[in-house]
């Protein structure tokens, strides 16, 4: 008896004597094992089993601090790692789930395949649908004898579409491949619109696909392709869709889609001049067509049969070395509801269908130091699970761009990460309460995002801010399509950050953009530098900062316009542009070489009435918040009187420095003390203005 107590006592020893000490550590490692103990010496295979050691010590006695640490290596997740409120730490002692004394932690959501597996194809029908020169060339593997039947589903997707996640992508040595494509750079025009498809933006819902003719050669090769895709500009420039092609008449040289364009489909050869919507855009309207085996023509490209599980690859160089993955995990790599007081340090999470950490009700998460690539929707979301989403229309007919499930989210800091290649954006961030004005204390800041929109490529921001009181500051911002951080909610602070290259394939956008909410007020844009945000041709517009669709009670202060921003066709838009809203001040900043610095659309009384009865509006200004309450009215004194008597309406234009750029002046503005400087006086325009260069990106790393 005495001796099995004894054995007993000891066996639990290292698990006990660390936890009277109120400090517990787990290791996981790839080559750690289920039953081991998940020491240093003998680690875990896996963080599930060292989430449930944890559980079970608690179990046994108090655990102020817990922390994962992993070892170097790979791991391959084929399901997420699920946190409850059971798994959080305290204020003083956060749970930890961090890489072990900085070693490379990457979590792929994917499935590796070895380059050996992959043959020369030289028969077959997919053989004979290859370009001549491409037959010997052509590398193949069964997916399905790799153990692979799921490959996802390829949807339509783009603006007006909550993102879902990817479909089956391939990728080698962390890059994805492309999809076969034609033409492999630019796009094909849109020819004459027989039928445009039915138009859902005007309650059109009958959901029928368009017709529109081509004028080229190549469809006659796609005779036996039954699964070919578009993806483009099928109206305005602000806006991208992917779209199934339903058939192609060869005879008639038209395409028919499956699916209907949100505006329905215009014309890119031959618009019609008197109305603005075919105008609006026009240098950016066309398309591609992809997933093709026919147009297999580049290193790299590839298509899947997805009847026979067949994938059919023009290797690159270097390919029998290289690392091939296909993603796998639809599901977050991890997900915390109702958790509080975690954080993740140091991991790379890549390669997914998905996304990399999903949030829900939780407080007080650190996100420190981690990268995040190659996933297929966003980075981190807070309370969008991306999945599954409600797709409809709100409330004016424009489509609903989020699907909620959860607001309640404090202290959210996401520090230090670099955010590349993703398909739908980075962060979504979301806190606070908007009623109360009471601030959420998240903060996204010394990130670098980049490319974070390689599937959407309109609407995907690197950083999407919801709530109240979140600060973005100290990150770069370089080389997005489409906008690099859009917000809705209230006294937001984007500050210290660089933007550079940004809106490089956007029309009426800005690298920073809000709109559509003039309950939204308080935010302040302040010491940052934008660079080299130009329009990609001359017909387009586009900005650093954006205020559009009555967006009112902002402030743009102490930042740097550098090279930034386009005049427009109307030649109203600038690096700053205000779109029929008021209450906003742009004050003590330097304009350098910007075609317009600053640009105003003042909307007539008749026209801002009409705006405040629209359904949407209402339905911000009233029901999401209520503006007429003493929280709304004390904090924004603009607000007083907003339905019956909101005054002249002004934004205030003071104290900026343009050197070789220009004013638009347009409607009533408020003009004080802006000064037109030789290029000379840059320096002291910076000083005069508090500006210094931020610093930017992640910190020791």
């Amino acid at each position: 008896m005495m001796k099995r107590r004894f054995a007993f006592l000891f066996s639990c020893m290292p698990l006990l004597l660390i936890a009277q000490a109120g400090e517990i550590q787990f290791f996981v490692a790839p080559n750690g094992k289920a039953g081991n103990r998940g020491t240093l010496e003998r680690p875990f295979a896996t963080a599930e089993q060292a989430r449930d050691a944890i559980r079970k010590a608690r179990l046994h006695g108090e655990v102020r601090a817990a922390t994962v640490f992993f070892r170097e290596g790979e791991y391959y997740m084929e399901n997420s790692l699920v946190l409850d409120e059971r798994d959080g730490g305290t204020s003083e002692h956060p749970l930890r789930y961090a890489a072990y004394k900085r070693e490379k932690v990457i979590f792929h959501g994917s499935k590796r395949l070895s380059p050996s597996t992959f043959k020369t194809l030289n028969s077959g029908a997919i053989y004979e649908r290859l370009q001549p020169e491409m037959r010997g060339k052509i590398l193949a593997v069964d997916l399905k004898k790799a153990g692979i039947a799921d490959f996802g589903a390829m949807k339509q997707h783009g603006f007006g579409l909550v993102a879902e996640p990817a479909p089956l992508e391939l990728f080698i040595d962390g890059e994805r491949q492309p999809l076969a494509r034609y033409p492999n750079e630019g796009f094909l025009p849109i020819g004459r619109v027989y039928d445009p498809g039915s138009v859902p933006r005007n309650g059109d819902f009958s959901n029928r696909g368009a017709r529109f003719g081509y004028e080229y050669d190549r469809p006659a090769r796609w005779q036996k392709a039954k699964d070919i895709w578009l993806h483009g500009r099928f109206s305005f420039g602000f806006n991208d869709d992917h779209l199934l092609v339903a058939a192609i008449d060869t005879a008639e040289r038209s395409i028919r889609t499956a699916q209907p364009h949100l505006y329905g489909v215009v014309s890119s050869l031959y618009p019609d001049s008197s109305k603005w919507s075919d105008m609006a855009g026009l240098s950016l309207r066309g398309y591609y067509t992809y997933n093709l085996p026919e147009e297999i023509d580049r290193p790299g490209e590839w298509y899947l049969d997805r009847t026979t599980g067949m994938v059919y690859l023009y290797p690159p160089e270097g390919f029998e070395q290289a690392r091939v993955e296909v993603s796998m995990l639809e599901a977050p790599m991890i997900e915390a509801r109702n958790a509080a007081y975690l954080s993740f340090e140091g991991i790379t999470f890549c390669a997914s269908r998905g996304m990399g950490i999903y949030l829900e009700n939780a407080h007080d998460i650190d996100i420190d130091a981690c990268d995040f690539y190659a996933l297929g929707t966003v980075a981190v979301s807070t309370g969008q699970p991306l999945r599954h989403s409600r797709q409809g229309y709100a409330a004016d007919g424009a489509p609903l761009l989020d699907d909620w499930v959860s607001h309640d989210f404090q202290r959210i800091r996401i520090r230090n990460c670099r955010i590349y290649n993703t398909g739908a954006g980075g962060v979504i961030l979301s806190g606070g309460d908007r009623r109360t004005l009471s601030a959420s204390g998240n903060e996204v800041s010394h990130c670098e995002f980049y490319r974070v929109d390689r599937r959407h490529h309109t609407y995907a921001p690197a950083v999407k801010l919801f709530g109240t009181g979140a600060v973005v500051q100290h990150c770069y911002f370089h080389d997005l399509l489409h906008m690099a951080v859009g917000f809705r909610g209230n006294d937001h602070a984007i500050q210290y950050n660089r933007f550079e290259r940004v809106c490089t394939y956007a029309d009426d956008m800005g690298a920073i953009y809000t709109g559509r909410d003039p309950a939204s007020q308080g935010t302040v844009i302040r010491y940052n530098h934008f660079v080299d945000i130009v329009p990609a041709d001359e017909e387009v517009q586009v900005g650093g900062v954006f205020l559009d669709d009555g967006a009112c009670g902002m402030e743009a202060g102490h930042n740097f316009f550098e090279r930034v921003g386009s005049k427009g066709d109307k030649e109203l838009f600038g690096a700053v542009f205000m779109h029929g809203g008021h209450g906003n001040l742009v004050h003590h900043n330097v304009f350098l070489d910007c075609e317009m610095a600053v640009g105003n659309n003042y909307w007539r009384d008749e026209v801002w009435k009409s705006f405040l009865e629209k359904p949407l509006i209402r339905q911000r200004l009233l029901e999401e918040v209520d503006i007429t309450s003493a929280v709304y009215q004390e904090k924004y004194p603009g607000l007083r009187n907003f339905f019956t008597d909101p005054g002249p309406r002004l934004n205030k234009i003071a104290e900026n420095y343009l050197i070789d750029s220009q004013l638009a002046i347009n409607g009533k503005l408020e003009l004080f003390f802006n000064h037109l400087e030789k290029r000379g006086y840059l320096e002291q325009a910076l000083e005069k203005c508090g500006y210094t260069e931020p610093e930017t990106g992640p910190e020791n790393r």
